[in-house]
């Protein structure tokens, strides 16, 4: 890497694997048991800035399909500043606040002005300690393995889904640690290549990415990844959405990128066979028993990781596609155009 861009980012990426373990066996160890009863409450809110605000989005899905609590995600400046449209006094509330830094203004004044509306029933989830919203309030979950000195999120946000994970399934066992473990190492090692490969070309223009469900929100911060570290076009949409008007921008220089889901390939499949037809190469992240004819390029996750333990293994080698495509372009992944790592008001 010339002049040592990407020094950061690169590690943090490929890193992932071990702080996955050191973050479950940390919630295994001190948060098994503990945790809040989701079905003690009339709704979730699930509040962040950035990328933890599209953490949100995957996370209100997820709870709300596995659990079966009403979950929404709302940006903290929303929830800040128009608290009283979704605060009412007759729903007893979980919020759950996001922050890697812990220093977001607004995700702060949203939990403050959560915490006068209802002095309880908050939990944040951060990657620092010590940080102040790690301080106000006596849920706090801190995945300090994935703090980061990159700005970009990469680490820090796989490593904060976990918890959330841990809410809907309330235990882990050490045997599913080590597949977890060892299942993403491999996925690495085997697709890493191609990420890079991908990352270098000089023809792919203009990238899309999809997903339906809980997919959809790591779609969405994906679509940031690329936007932040390679300054490229991405955009992101649901699969059948996709046709309803955006996949009039898909030609040659395209790569649509799919968070596929088993249960839904029927309807996913289709959607990479039309957008080859117009022209775009296609890549599927999810779990396959063989490569259809309609995908490019394949990352193929383990079939032996349980589907609500698999969300994260769909963010590590689309993140190195951004990161090797920074790196091509001249630019410097570990500070991207404009941006700081944390944002203060």
């Amino acid at each position: 890497m010339q002049d040592n861009k990407g020094k950061f980012t690169q590690p943090e990426i490929l890193s992932q694997p071990e702080t996955w373990k050191e973050t479950l066996r940390y919630l295994k160890t001190d948060w098994v048991g503990k945790l809040p009863n989701l079905q003690d409450y009339d709704q979730i809110i699930i509040t962040g800035c950035g990328s933890t605000y599209y953490l949100s989005i995957w996370a209100a899905r997820f709870l709300h399909c596995n659990v079966g609590i009403p979950a929404i995600a709302l940006p903290s400046s929303e929830l800040w500043y128009s608290g009283k449209l979704w605060l009412k006094p007759f729903k007893k509330t979980l919020l759950i606040a996001i922050s890697r830094s812990g220093q977001t203004t607004e995700t702060l004044q949203a939990l403050n002005l959560f915490l006068k509306f209802q002095k309880r029933d908050a939990l944040a989830i951060t990657c620092y300690q010590d940080s102040p919203l790690a301080r106000m309030v006596p849920l706090s979950i801190t995945t300090t393995a994935g703090m980061e000195q990159s700005v970009a999120q990469t680490r820090s946000f796989s490593n904060m889904m976990w918890p959330i994970i841990l809410l809907s399934e309330k235990n882990i066992s050490e045997e599913l640690i080590t597949t977890i473990h060892d299942s993403a190492q491999s996925l690495l090692s085997n697709y890493q290549a191609t990420a890079r490969e991908i990352g270098n070309d000089p023809t792919i223009e203009r990238f899309f990415f999809l997903g339906n469900g809980p997919l959809f929100g790591l779609s969405q911060e994906v679509m940031l990844k690329m936007k932040e570290m390679s300054l490229s076009y991405s955009e992101a949409f649901h699969f059948l959405e996709f046709r309803h008007g955006p996949m009039s921008m898909v030609n040659s220089q395209s790569l649509i990128v799919g968070f596929t889901n088993q249960a839904t390939h029927a309807f996913e499949l289709p959607v990479f066979h039309d957008m080859q037809k117009l022209g775009g190469l296609t890549l599927a992240v999810g779990k396959f028993a063989e490569k259809p004819q309609s995908i490019n390029y394949l990352f193929n996750i383990d079939k032996n990781v349980p589907f609500a333990w698999s969300y994260p293994f769909y963010l590590p080698l689309v993140q190195l596609i951004a990161f090797e495509r920074s790196i091509a372009k001249g630019l410097n992944p570990d500070r991207p155009e404009n941006l700081t790592a944390v944002v203060e008001l």
